[in-house]
């Protein structure tokens, strides 16, 4: 289990440094790349489980695949929830492209020196209905969080002038959104209602826990794009 700390420490940092660098380097082109990486990497990973703790399973990606939100929250703070939603449709157009580039992979009849292919079959073979409402709660929860936050940036109160509330105010409303849809979505009839019900809350609350741990970065990479963009006004001006 220590291994397994190991390695989601580095997850994190990885994600950090990851939109550190399109940030400074790369920027809004650079940030749709990353996002679109970042879709088709959580839909993987999430496949893999692993033992955090006795008894509390964990699955790959938990912390290196929600950088996307960050992203989003990044790009609604300086473009606008337009572009932010622009970015949602760059990752839920990665998704389709790379599913349907699966399906055609796997239609081929395999040869006799294959090994590969009943592999293949249990990563990306979709089950419809789930990935269904995946999609369905990956494109709703992120329009939210774009706008919700947009139209938090413009109110006169705390959340206006405090970009780190109206970011986890936004980002925990839409996490509670997309698995309301997808958990009741893709696993009703599967479950009693109880325990989808219970799934959701602690999914829920453990996401909320660990959004907190992005919250600087959104805070970081908001002031590094304005601040280079404000220095170049300068100068041209």
């Amino acid at each position: 289990m220590v291994v397994n700390w190991l390695f989601l420490s580095l997850e994190y940092f990885l994600g950090v440094l990851l939109v550190f660098i399109t940030v400074r380097f790369f920027g809004l082109k650079g940030i749709y790349a990353l996002g679109a990486i970042l879709v088709l990497y959580m839909n993987v990973a999430v496949l893999k489980a692993y033992d955090l703790l006795p008894g509390v399973q964990m699955y790959a990606g938990v912390f290196l695949g929600p950088f996307f939100i960050t992203l989003v929250a990044i790009v609604t703070e300086v473009y606008g929830y337009r572009e932010a939603q622009k970015l949602v449709a760059v990752g839920f157009f990665a998704q389709v492209v790379f599913l349907v580039g699966m399906i055609l992979a796997l239609g081929y009849v395999p040869s006799n020196e294959d090994w590969v292919h009943e592999h293949m079959k249990a990563l990306f073979l979709p089950v419809w209905r789930t990935t269904i409402f995946s999609w369905i709660a990956f494109v709703v929860s992120g329009v939210f969080k774009a706008r919700f936050q947009d139209f938090l940036k413009k109110t006169r109160g705390i959340f206006g002038k405090h970009l780190w509330l109206r970011d986890n105010a936004a980002t925990k409303l839409a996490q509670l959104v997309d698995n309301v849809i997808f958990f009741y979505g893709a696993l009703t009839g599967y479950f009693s209602l109880r325990t989808i019900t219970v799934f959701l809350i602690w999914t829920t609350l453990f996401e909320w826990l660990f959004d907190y741990l992005d919250t600087w970065v959104v805070v970081k990479g908001v002031r590094w794009i304005t601040g280079f963009y404000e220095e170049a006004m300068t100068t041209k001006n």
